[in-house]
């Protein structure tokens, strides 16, 4: 019997020793090295993905500051727009109001060339009623640049019209007349007060192409 667990016993020997020096083979602190690369790998990755994160964020503001920053550009430029089109349209109303305030003006103006065109009634009276209403249209066509010269025809009307319908017994009397009693200053008063009122009508009809060409 003793005899036959001998060979059992050598075997679980063999078996322990092999076991054994298989352990003293392995370096010391295996094991531990193995658990601290898995905690290094594991700090590292979360380090890496740490640091891909607050890439990824400052990606994100970079963009977003740039969009940012577009925005604003387009919202100056369209202000400025809003600010030239309000502009264009009070120049438009600004305009349109002036056309109205030139009805009168452009109405008076066409009466008053009308009458500086007319000659001289034959009769004083007429003659007198058309001098009025040429004084009346000056004063409302330009009373600013036609006032003083109507006053100075005015001034000289009289003798001008005394001359004109007096009786003189000659040609000589009546032309030294002319010059004598001042009736020479009505015809120069007069022409000049033309001249005016004709550049008056010119820079009227300008303002207004003026203003027809803003409308359009």
């Amino acid at each position: 019997m003793l005899m036959q667990e001998l060979p059992h016993r050598r075997l679980h020997g063999l078996a322990a020793a092999t076991l054994l020096s298989g352990l003293l083979l392995v370096p010391a602190g295996a094991a531990a090295i193995d658990t601290d690369t898995v905690e290094v790998d594991t700090d590292l990755s979360g380090e890496v993905a740490a640091t891909t994160t607050v890439d990824e964020l400052r990606t994100m503001v970079a963009d977003l500051t740039a969009a940012n920053d577009e925005l604003s550009a387009d919202n100056s430029d369209l202000q400025a727009t809003v600010d030239d089109l309000a502009a264009e349209r009070d120049r438009l109303v600004a305009s349109i109001d002036r056309f109205d305030d030139l009805k009168v003006p452009i109405e008076a103006d066409r009466k008053l060339l009308f009458e500086l065109r007319k000659q001289l009634p034959e009769t004083r009276p007429e003659a007198e009623q058309q001098l009025q209403r040429i004084r009346s249209l000056a004063l409302t066509s330009d009373p600013q640049r036609l006032g003083q010269l109507v006053d100075r025809v005015d001034e000289s009307a009289t003798a001008f019209l005394d001359w004109r319908f007096g009786e003189f017994e000659s040609t000589a009397e009546f032309s030294a007349a002319y010059v004598e009693t001042g009736a020479n200053a009505f015809d120069s008063s007069f022409e000049e007060l033309r001249s005016e009122a004709l550049m008056t009508v010119a820079n009227r009809l300008d303002g207004v192409l003026t203003i027809l060409d803003r409308v359009r």
